[in-house]
């Protein structure tokens, strides 16, 4: 192969590494930890912290109902003593009973919302946690052949690599001084209907001439690349 046509060869095996460098770090990401796991997860931890804040707030408010309720006895007691008999004192009284009542009865009625809440909170952290299960199991139903994977593309990895070192030693030094210097990625296009690949500019017509003879290196005039021509 000519010069130009050998650094075509090797930045093919370049990319092919990069690609299978990336895809070995995506496995292994996979096998550290499964994305699905770590939401499923998440999910249980919401779960159980809505859960708890329900039951949380569900014991104060039986707190707050039981004092209400004793306060309210007291002052019913008080009402039906007969001690009071000053008619002002006697109809502050009922009605401070009255108000007691329906604000009782409203928080009775806020306490069994708040046990449906805490039931559906409940369903809630059911349902997730059997979510979670589901994603554990098929993590590890997954994970031979994630392994089987890694290991594939590991051992392809030692071989392109392998393949571009040897390649990249048959690159004359000019031409290799020529890629290194190349400050765009890729370094290398390919040239079709007179056309850089790259960047779609026309070729030169003296450009062409030399890509035909495949004796020197040519550059792209508009992006810098190393032209092949297809």
């Amino acid at each position: 192969m000519k010069p130009a046509q050998l650094l075509l060869a090797y930045q093919r095996l370049v990319e092919k590494e990069r690609e299978l460098r990336d895809e070995i770090e995506r496995l292994e990401s996979l096998l550290a930890s499964d994305p699905d796991v770590a939401h499923a997860e998440a999910a249980v931890a919401s779960a159980r912290e809505a859960q708890q804040a329900l039951q949380l707030r569900l014991r104060e408010s039986d707190r707050e109902r039981e004092t209400h309720r004793t306060r309210l006895r007291s002052r019913e007691k008080e009402l039906m003593s007969g001690r009071i008999r000053n008619p002002t004192e006697l109809m502050q009284l009922s009605e401070e009973v009255q108000h007691m009542k329906a604000s009782f009865a409203d928080e009775e009625e806020a306490e069994l919302r708040l046990m449906e809440d805490g039931e559906l909170a409940e369903q809630a952290l059911v349902e997730a946690a059997e979510r979670l299960q589901e994603a554990r199991t098929r993590s590890a139903n997954d994970e031979p052949a994630l392994r089987r994977d890694l290991a594939a593309s590991q051992a392809e990895l030692v071989s392109v690599k392998s393949d571009s070192e040897a390649l990249w030693s048959e690159v004359p030094k000019p031409a290799q001084n020529a890629y290194l210097r190349v400050r765009v990625h890729p370094p290398v296009a390919e040239v079709d209907h007179n056309q850089c690949l790259a960047c779609h500019v026309t070729v030169t017509s003296s450009g062409m001439q030399a890509l035909r003879k495949g004796e020197d290196i040519v550059h792209c005039d508009n992006c810098g690349r190393i032209l092949v021509l297809v």
